[in-house]
């Protein structure tokens, strides 16, 4: 039965957000699916653990397996041969009861380097783009780590790619990668929705009072990728406001021409500045559509540049994060034998 091992060379590149697109995959073609993380900062509540139980949980199986506990990550030294022992035994367990394991391995914090991983299991390197050093720096690190996985290494997949980069990671990294015999199955782009906030993480944030709440809790999870000013706009309202889906507006709370304009887009929240309620029909406009307002104190600018550290509150945990994490996959390399997971997996491989 396929085991199948992620690491990466640097936390928060994205490990979670690949080990469940493969998760929701394998269950979608009717296999059962086991999580394993056996290295984590937090052991005793890890939240990558937490979510990938939620995604376990489905009618047929309410109450899967609960994998085995994590160790915490270690500092230095690394693993001892009795823990790697132990989590090897582990992973051979699930292997034995479950169509597919996924092994999340964790990187402690600061580290450049990937860390252990079980031999005989293959694994998949995603490999984190963002950072100062140079696309040729980029490349010989990406290559050690890859070479350094030896046999086991089923792919590379280089994440986080900014748009004006793409052309240059073709060229300067997947090319040298390619020249020394690694699989690397394609580069991902930095994509804005996988920043996205919901709605309740963008309000605790702002330490904002509900004017009106979101109707039902789950529109409090609804995302936003975005965020507008409602100042004074040269465009039109409706052309202004109805650019872009799935955004959160800031506007002064006596303002509510800009709040009726903005209504009529795809506003996920409105925050309104300056103390004031708003009035009456704003409120009622904003009930016709589901749309939440929130009141903050302080002034617009003030709360647009209090915005600056909210993208550090992104998380992988939800759904249309992995779904979205998955199209992207499909759009810039083909992966069509997701339930395969033999040491010698294969990938098909689209333009990469």
């Amino acid at each position: 039965m396929p085991v199948i091992q992620v690491v990466s060379n640097r936390p928060g590149a994205g490990k979670t957000c690949l080990a469940g697109a493969l998760l929701l995959r394998l269950k979608a073609a009717g296999r059962s699916v086991a999580y394993y993380k056996p290295l984590s900062p937090t052991p005793e509540a890890d939240p990558d653990a937490a979510f990938m139980r939620r995604l376990l949980v489905s009618s047929a199986d309410p109450a899967p397996v609960d994998p085995p506990p994590a160790l915490a990550l270690p500092e230095g030294a690394g693993l001892s041969d009795e823990q790697l022992g132990a989590i090897a035994g582990n992973v051979a367990e699930l292997d034995g009861s479950f169509d597919a394991t996924l092994v999340e391995w964790a990187v402690p914090p600061g580290g450049e380097s990937s860390p252990p991983v079980l031999a005989g299991y293959p694994a998949l390197l995603l490999y984190d783009y963002t950072g100062e050093a140079d696309a040729a720096a980029k490349a010989v690190q990406a290559a050690e780590l890859a070479a350094a996985l030896g046999d086991d290494l089923a792919g590379v997949i280089i994440n986080k790619v900014t748009l004006h980069r793409q052309m240059q990671v073709e060229r300067e990294i997947v090319a040298v990668l390619k020249d020394r015999g690694l699989p690397v199955l394609g580069a991902l782009p930095e994509d804005r929705r996988m920043l996205a906030l919901t709605v309740q993480q963008v309000a605790d944030y702002l330490g904002g009072r509900w004017v009106q709440e979101p109707p039902e809790p789950a529109d409090a999870g609804a995302w936003v990728d975005r965020f507008l000013i409602g100042g004074n706009i040269m465009d039109s309202g409706p052309n202004y406001f109805g650019r872009y889906s799935h955004q959160a507006v800031i506007t002064r709370a006596g303002r509510p021409d800009i709040q009726m304009a903005s209504l009529m887009g795809d506003t996920r929240l409105l925050a309104l500045t300056g103390g004031e309620e708003p009035t009456e029909y704003i409120r009622v406009e904003a009930q016709k559509r589901a749309t939440p307002l929130l009141l903050v104190d302080g002034n617009t600018l003030d709360t647009a540049e209090a915005l600056a550290g909210l993208l550090e509150q992104a998380n992988p945990y939800s759904e249309q994060k992995l779904a979205r994490f998955a199209a992207l996959m499909e759009q810039n390399f083909s992966i069509r034998n997701y339930e395969l997971g033999i040491k010698n997996w294969h990938f098909p491989v689209g333009h990469s």
